[in-house]
């Protein structure tokens, strides 16, 4: 139902109740605004209102925003775009009316804006998913936890200043989990992480008949950023070691060949093992050459113009634009939505490209006591 014509078309700003999130009554005064979902942000979703009326929407209580529509089957959807905070901005005052505009701020704000305060420790043997479900729940979160057979290897002591959200989201990394999302609903999502590539596409965006994209997509890459050379140093009391790693494969599009100079990563290396100078050269070139490829990886964005649909930070999405010679398949990384007529929607897809290519290594021994 997300190609074709869409008439009937209604955006809803309803009142949600602070902790019970209950739903009241709707802010009828809200004349429009807009929603960015983005997969590396803290929040992971944010946006903004507009508001012209007799009363300022209660910035007590959250917001959730419904986009509804019929399409040419006479078939009705609706569905949430986002739940979150209102934090007002400035207002104006005419006689009894009052305008103005309010941010939307995710959810996990109520995470990110507090934390314990002082060093907190978790023991060792812990389930981290559960810890850190029962952090987000004790804020006042509704939470979805998938379950977690693993145990925290030893015990963690997070800093004074770290807040609810950086525990939480260190706490299921550390289970190999993604990081604290939420869903349209405000509910705090903890789910293991699956490469988005590993995923059957639930988007698919073709210029068919069943097209609901827009022509004028964007692309770009990460190429003139991606480095070519790593050279590493390390020193202690016995000896200093230097090795480099070289991307000159001519057949690369980031070789120092193809690109004509240089674009260089280096670091110094704190722990190298080894029993001796040769020994520790060669893991050395070894981790140069892991460096390289590790910092290698090819990123592309297509930004797709098109109608709303109920896309999901994270979702995997396949485009097939013939016309345009375009087509790959990535993650969802972020959704901007108009909250106007038409829902003018753009979707950023990201598709990573992992590097095969020929790396030369070299190093030698600077010197040794």
């Amino acid at each position: 139902m997300w190609h074709g014509n869409r008439t009937r078309e209604r955006w809803t700003f309803r009142r949600v109740l602070w902790p019970s999130m209950e739903e009241a009554e709707d802010f009828w005064q809200v004349t429009g605004g807009s929603a960015s979902l983005s997969a590396f942000s803290d929040l992971k979703d944010s946006g903004s209102i507009d508001y012209k009326g007799t009363a300022v929407p209660d910035d007590n209580d959250c917001v959730r925003v419904y986009y509804g529509f019929t399409d040419a089957a006479g078939e009705r959807w609706e569905g949430p775009v986002l739940t979150g905070f209102l934090d007002m901005g400035e207002s104006e005052h005419d006689d009894v009316r009052v305008s103005g505009s309010a941010d939307i701020r995710g959810m996990l704000a109520a995470a990110s804006d507090t934390g314990p305060g002082y060093p907190l420790t978790v023991a060792a043997g812990i389930d981290p998913v559960d810890a850190a479900r029962g952090y987000a729940e004790a804020l006042g979160l509704k939470v979805s936890a998938a379950p977690c057979s693993y145990r925290l290897g030893g015990a963690h002591t997070f800093e004074q200043g770290d807040t609810w959200l950086a525990i939480i989201n260190w706490l299921l990394t550390s289970a190999d989990f993604s990081s604290a999302y939420t869903d349209p609903w405000g509910t705090v999502q903890m789910q293991p992480y699956v490469e988005p590539v590993e995923r059957t596409p639930l988007w698919t965006f073709r210029d068919d008949e069943t097209s609901f994209f827009k022509p004028g997509v964007k692309s770009s890459d990460n190429r003139a950023d991606t480095i070519n050379v790593v050279r590493l140093w390390f020193e202690n009391d016995q000896v200093g070691l230097f090795a480099e790693a070289r991307n000159d494969d001519p057949l690369n599009r980031s070789s120092t060949v193809t690109r004509g100079r240089e674009l260089l990563l280096t670091e110094t290396v704190d722990e190298l093992a080894g029993d001796t100078p040769a020994t520790m050269l060669q893991n050395l070139e070894e981790l140069a050459a892991k460096r390289l490829r590790d910092n290698s990886t090819r990123i592309e964005y297509k930004d797709i113009p098109c109608l709303y649909a109920p896309f999901a930070v994270n979702d995997c999405a396949q485009l097939d634009y013939t016309a345009a010679g375009l087509s790959t398949v990535g993650s969802i990384t972020q959704v901007d939505v108009d909250f106007g007529r038409g829902a003018d929607t753009t979707v950023r897809v990201r598709t990573l490209l992992r590097p095969d290519f020929k790396v030369t290594t070299s190093g030698r021994v600077a010197w040794s006591a």
